[in-house]
């Protein structure tokens, strides 16, 4: 990837109006998780305001009537998806199913690149990661979209999230797009406002600061903090943002990425202000600790603004507020990445396909999904317009004003790299390899993979 940062003039050039009347406070949206989320994620709320309407898409053949096309998309975003594809199966005749699509990358190339290696697909509309997305674009698998998406959808999006060079790998390579990004991911930093305030505690801008912290709320079956660190990806999200913030390479495996092992080492370890059991958990458990008030501070998605307030028996306000990353040597960082709509070349209703995907992409329709759900919250102009100075665009517009927005660490082969990362992580982090041995050991595995 590109490391050039995806930086506010970006945004301010490319909102224009709107944000200005907003004080360029809703800069910014949001976005969701990278593994499985909760049961408690909120249902999708209609918008009336906003009435889908068809995009003016390059002529293509006409769509037959009366066919069943599949969605694969992850379960938690099922509901906030079913008012635009209602519009769009009035519009057609033709019916959608909603498939449950895996959380990780790593589960979407085990489930799709068997089928799609011979030739078909089980889906015809597919979400997917930074991962497996260009992977599979790479192995020839999706259909280039720049000609299906139309101009207006493309303009929609900050110039910056859009590279249409093959170096840039997040949504696009060999100069075509095969990604429409739905999800712009950051690794927020949540917090229990409301103990802040009742300990009179400040929120750590520091790791120095976080440790003492977190010490501070470590008692009674309270954690400081937690994560999930399961593999397969998972033990890569959270070592890739702490190394963010050390300025490590993580691929590199480089004496600023040792800084980060280590503080992770030592946050469970020697401070013992997170549970050892985070390295077989998921966001589900992570999740799951927080609601059930025995964690003071943790790292994750946006997608969490909608399951904490979806789970209307616990939420309150304060109970699930969003600060600055502490900051580490390099700054308070965290880096983003995101899931995009792709159509696989062996879609059983190609043209059907190309309809759906436009439709649901739409300056129309994207302002419905995001108000469904956070994880569809993002920096396009017709959803900041839509939700102007209130909810995600607001910390997003935080976070990007302070700096904290890094790339995600990219590697040619990104899959292999990230099991590299996971497999020496969890080595070094259950105590079964000593820093200095896991530094050496991920190097010469990264060197193995060419």
């Amino acid at each position: 990837m590109s490391q050039r940062k995806l930086t506010r003039r970006d945004f301010l050039k490319f909102a224009g109006t709107s944000l200005a009347a907003a004080s360029a406070t809703g800069l910014l949206a949001s976005c969701g998780p990278q593994a499985t989320p909760t049961p408690a994620a909120a249902k999708a709320t209609p918008v009336a305001s906003v009435a889908p309407t068809q995009p003016a898409a390059k002529p293509t053949a006409a769509p037959a009537k009366g066919k069943t096309l599949v969605v694969a998309i992850q379960a938690f975003a099922h509901d906030a998806m079913k008012p635009v594809l209602a519009g769009w199966e009035a519009k057609t005749g033709n019916k959608v199913t909603l498939e449950s699509g895996p959380a990780t990358g790593q589960e979407m190339m085990t489930k799709y690149a068997p089928p799609f290696q011979s030739g078909t697909s089980p889906v015809d509309v597919l979400s997917v990661d930074d991962v497996s997305g260009p992977a599979f674009a790479r192995a020839g698998w999706l259909m280039p979209l720049d000609e299906i998406i139309p101009q207006e959808t493309w303009k929609d999006f900050p110039e910056g999230m859009l590279p249409s060079v093959d170096k840039d790998y997040f949504h696009s390579y060999n100069g075509k797009r095969y990604r429409v990004p739905h999800e712009f991911a950051v690794g927020y930093f949540w917090y229990r406002k409301d103990w802040f305030e009742e300990k009179k505690v400040s929120v750590p801008k520091t790791w120095e600061e976080f440790v003492t912290v977190g010490k501070a709320f470590t008692k009674d079956g309270v954690w400081g903090t937690t994560e999930g660190m399961k593999k397969p990806g998972l033990t890569f999200v959270y070592l890739a943002y702490l190394a963010a913030q050390t300025g490590g390479d993580i691929f590199k495996f480089d004496d600023a990425t040792a800084k980060a092992f280590q503080f992770a080492y030592d946050l469970i370890y020697t401070h013992k202000i997170m549970p050892e059991t985070v390295l077989a958990e998921d966001y589900t458990q992570q999740n799951d600790r927080y609601m059930k008030d025995t964690v003071a501070m943790m790292r994750q998605w946006p997608y969490f603004w909608d399951v904490a307030r979806g789970n209307t028996a616990w939420y309150k306000e304060g109970r699930a507020d969003i600060a600055l990353p502490p900051a580490g040597p390099a700054g308070p960082k965290t880096w983003y990445g995101g899931w995009g709509w792709s159509v696989p070349k062996a879609a059983p209703n190609a043209e059907e396909a190309k309809d759906l995907i436009a439709w649901i992409t739409s300056n129309a329709n994207a302002p419905t999904l995001a108000k469904g759900q956070s994880w569809f919250v993002m920096p396009r102009k017709s959803i900041l317009d839509a939700m102007g100075n209130t909810g995600l665009p607001v910390y997003m517009n935080q976070y990007t004003k302070a700096g904290c927005l890094v790339p995600r660490p990219y590697h040619p082969k990104q899959s292999d790299a990230e099991t590299v990362v996971d497999d020496i992580g969890q080595l070094y982090l259950t105590k079964q390899m000593s820093l200095a041995d896991a530094m050496k050991a991920g190097r010469e595995r990264i060197a193995a993979l060419g």
